[in-house]
Order: C-alpha cells, then structure tokens, then sequence
C-alpha cells in the first residue's frame, strides 16, 4: 500500500508539480518556498514597532490615535510578497493563503505568545464585493491562522455596510474619513471583554484595521490584536 501511494504521489508531482508561492517556479514536494525566494523574501526584521508593525527605521505611528493594542506582519509589501498576495487576492490563488498563513502564526507566536486569544476575526467585505470576487482573502487567512494557533474557527462579528473607495487609491490624510461608519459589530455581546486577533491581507496606514478595532472596543472588547500577511514600507505610503 505504502509503495502505491509514493507511485500515485510520484505521478501526481509529475503531471501537477508542486510551485513556490512566490516566484511560481517548481520546487520540492517537501518544502513550500524555493531557496531564492527564502533569500531574497522581504521580512519584517526586529527590533520592530508594535504599533504599526514596521521595523524601528520604518515606524510611521507617531501621533496616531489608534484602538488596537498592536500590530505585526512577517513582511514588506514588495517583490516576491506582493506578487504572491496580489495572486491571492485578485487571480484566485487560494492555495496562497496557506503560506501566508503560516508565516503569520509564526510571528503571532513570536510577538504574542504570552496572549490567550478568546477569538480570531477578520476584516470583510461588502456582500456586493464578497459576490464579484467569490471569497474574502483575509477570512481565508484567518481560518488558516486559527487552525495553526489552535483557535476557534474566525467568527463573522464585523460587517461592512457599504462600499468605499479602495484605500491605496487615497492619500493618507483622506484614508481616515474614507472609513468612518463603514463597519458595525454585528453582535457586540459576543466581543465584550474579549481579546481578539483580528486578521487581514496589507496594512498601508493602518487606518481599516484601526477603524475595525474602533468599533470591536466601542463595543466592549478587552483588547485588539492586529495580524497582516505584509505591512508597507513607509516610503509607498502617499
């Protein structure tokens, strides 16, 4: 039976090799990231801000009011990253969204391995947009990040009522405005007094993350803790 199964598993790599996630070239069976891109990936390296997840030289939290308690990234939206998340996000590449996540379970273990999440969510999206893409990316990390950290399954407590225009297209001082009053807590006795991993793809100037987090402590939440797949650097941010 043994032998079958590695004939049947040699078979399969054959017609349908396995792929870095990255750059897309044929890599082993047994690992998930080609040596180049384990080289060359953009990681977040510490001694790294808390706040806005960057590395200390690319900090841009200063003077920001902000609601959650944290943030962290395992990397810079660029190169192989972003190819991957923009992969993920817009061509269908669900399957990426295993190696993001894995990546940001090593680094919520890393920087919050001394908190007890009591729930993992997630930013959503529009009914109208969750229709013309077919999936939420950030609920399809969020589901692979609990399964890793051992958590319950991300629960759907925040709603987007309408639709906005996309953040990156903004200029950071009308990202703010751009937000308010997009979300709502769909249950807020579910969250009060819980400390929650909020995930999503990118963090640009924090401010989607931070208006989730707004709402989820307006109604009654412990704490916020954010998880991205990336973080920008701070000179792409307008």
């Amino acid at each position: 039976m043994a032998e079958i199964k590695s004939i049947l598993s040699t078979l399969i790599y054959a017609f349908f090799p396995k792929r870095c996630s990255f750059c897309n070239n044929v890599i082993s069976p047994s690992v998930d990231i080609c040596n180049v891109c384990k080289k060359s990936i953009p990681y977040v390296k510490p001694p790294i801000c808390m706040t806005c997840g960057r590395g200390k030289e690319e900090c841009l939290c200063k003077g920001k009011q902000i609601f959650y308690t944290c943030l962290s990234a395992p990397f810079y939206y660029e190169n192989e990253v972003k190819k991957c998340i923009l992969n993920f996000k817009f061509y269908s590449k669900i399957s990426n969204a295993k190696i993001l996540a894995n990546e940001m379970a090593k680094t919520a273990r890393c920087n919050y391995g001394q908190k007890a999440f009591d729930i993992i969510t997630y930013v959503p999206l529009t009914n109208e947009s969750l229709k013309i893409r077919g999936y939420n990316q950030s609920l399809l990390l969020a589901l692979e990040v609990g399964k890793i950290l051992k958590l319950k399954p991300p629960m759907n407590i925040i709603s987007k009522i309408y639709d906005t225009p996309a953040q990156h297209t903004m200029n950071s001082s009308m990202r703010k405005g751009n937000l308010a009053g997009v979300f709502e807590i769909t249950d807020p006795e579910s969250v009060k007094d819980k400390t929650i991993l909020l995930c999503d793809d990118i963090a640009t100037t924090g401010a989607t993350l931070n208006e989730c987090a707004k709402m989820l402590v307006l109604s009654g939440a412990k704490e916020v803790c954010c998880l991205t797949a990336a973080v920008t650097r701070k000179n792409s941010i307008a």
